[in-house]
C-alpha cells in the first residue's frame, strides 16, 4: 500500500520543470521556474533554496543533468525530457503511466493496484519513478508533485 507523504502545487512553489530523488528517497532536488530548492522529507522543510529560474547556470543545455556549483555534486533530472525513470520494483511489481489520461498507477508485487493520480492532472507531461531502493516513488509534471511511500506492513 502507497500513501502520500508530501505534494507541492506550481501555485506554492512555481512552475515545475525538473526534479530529482535521491536514492533512499528521503531528498528532492525541485527545479521551477522561480528557484532551485532541496527538500529533505525526513524534515518535511527546504534544506536549501537558491534564487534561479531553471536550474541557473546549473542546468545542462539538454536539461537532464542539474550541477549544484556550491559542491559540484551531479543530479540527473526528471522532467519533460524524461529522463531515467525506473518503473519496475526491486521486489515485483510496476508502475503504469497513461500520459493521453494523465493517470499514474503501481501495482504491488501481489498484484493489488493502486492510483497515484491527482485530482486536476499534472499538467502537459509527467515523469514517475520509484527511488532506487524501492522505497518511495515520486511522480512529477508541470503543475504538481507528489511523493508516496511505501506503508510498513
Amino acid at each position: 500500500m502507497w500513501h502520500c507523504v508530501t505534494t507541492m502545487s506550481d501555485l506554492d512553489v512555481g512552475r515545475i520543470l525538473a526534479v530529482w530523488i535521491a536514492p533512499d528517497g528521503d531528498e528532492l532536488l525541485l527545479l521551477t521556474d522561480r528557484r532551485t530548492t532541496c527538500w529533505s522529507l525526513r524534515d518535511e522543510r527546504a534544506s536549501w533554496t537558491i534564487r534561479e529560474q531553471a536550474g541557473g547556470d546549473g542546468i545542462s543545455p539538454d536539461g537532464r543533468l542539474y550541477r549544484d556549483l556550491a559542491s559540484g555534486l551531479f543530479y540527473p533530472l526528471l522532467g519533460s525530457h524524461g529522463g531515467r525513470q525506473v518503473r519496475e520494483h526491486p521486489a515485483g511489481g510496476y508502475i503504469t503511466v497513461d500520459d493521453k489520461a494523465g493517470t499514474v498507477t503501481v501495482s504491488d508485487s501481489d498484484g493489488s493496484v493502486h492510483d497515484l493520480s491527482r485530482e486536476g492532472g499534472f499538467g502537459d507531461w509527467l515523469v514517475a519513478s520509484f527511488c532506487e531502493s524501492g522505497d518511495h516513488i515520486v511522480v512529477a509534471g508541470p503543475r504538481c508533485l507528489a511523493v508516496f511511500r511505501v506503508s510498513k506492513k
